[in-house]
């Protein structure tokens, strides 16, 4: 039995004035233990403060970010994401909070991603984790230089995570018809998403038909790990690589928040109404 990969949709949309998305469309259970992922540009204030509950809210800004990010959140932390770093916001039974870029009008490039909780840990105390650009495992992967953003890759490992679970994210740069190998563990699933460039993507091995798309879905139904090749177009590539172990729990969203059922997502919403997940003003212009 051979790793399954199929191409992916991703949604772009500009949202207000300040910036750009681009949304892997993906159902649940193909996405799980993750919820979503957005490739986004933002060069000004876009989301007011707002409440998560049940999952963890991820930033990750790419090195070529031409600002940084500053986090607010409802705990009394206020951070600077640099760019290159990576925000770990772990909600649990939920909090309030607020990045917006440092310089408005130049540009912060980077990801955003939900990674849900597991219904044991979804009431857990909300928690901050940080990782600056300079903690983050750097190597040769192939043809190409791979940064470990969290997670695992092979022997390798990042910083640990507040959150349970199994997930990585790793970043990959190749040059002109450069190759590479990604691993999927057995039972995993994972996603890729080109940020530059283009590359061919094929179950190593196999025979399969290479996938030529930006974005493509993986799943390992084995317990033996598996490969991914991957060939950069005439153009090079920068990709990333978000996977992890699915859940395979019910998840209930609404808005900002996602819990294990109705009755959990209307304990959520009753807390956010309560002001049991903090207050945070909009700061004045």
């Amino acid at each position: 039995m051979s790793l399954v990969l199929t191409p992916a949709e991703t949604h772009r949309a500009k949202v207000g004035s300040g910036a750009e998305i681009e949304r892997l469309a993906l159902s649940p259970s193909q996405f799980d233990p993750f919820i979503s992922l957005d490739h986004f540009r933002m060069w000004e204030a876009t989301f007011p403060p707002h409440p998560h509950a049940g999952f963890s809210a991820v930033t990750y800004l790419f090195d070529d970010s031409q600002t940084g990010f500053r986090n607010r959140d409802s705990l009394g932390g206020l951070h600077r994401i640099e760019p290159g770093g990576l925000h770990w916001t772990l909600a649990g039974r939920g909090l309030m909070h607020e990045e917006i870029p440092l310089e408005p009008g130049r540009i912060a490039h980077g990801l955003q991603i939900f990674v849900n909780l597991p219904a044991s840990h979804k009431l857990m105390a909300p928690a901050m984790h940080r990782v600056e650009a300079a903690q983050m495992p750097r190597f040769a992967l192939g043809d190409g230089q791979a940064t470990l953003v969290f997670g695992r890759c092979g022997e390798r490992s990042a910083a640990p995570l507040p959150a349970p679970g199994d997930v990585s994210l790793l970043e990959l740069r190749l040059a002109a018809g450069g190759q590479a190998e990604l691993v999927l563990e057995g039972g995993q699933q994972g996603v890729g998403l080109a940020i530059d460039g283009s590359v061919e993507v094929r179950s190593a091995g196999h025979g399969q038909a290479p996938i030529r798309r930006g974005a493509w879905h993986g799943h390992n139904p084995t317990r033996s790990a598996l490969a991914l090749a991957l060939r950069a177009g005439d153009a090079g590539a920068r990709l990333v690589w978000l996977s992890g172990t699915p859940w395979r729990e019910p998840l209930v969203m609404h808005g900002p928040f996602g819990m294990s059922d109705a009755a959990g997502l209307q304990a959520a919403l009753e807390r956010f109404r309560s002001g049991q997940m903090g207050d945070l003003r909009p700061l004045p212009l």
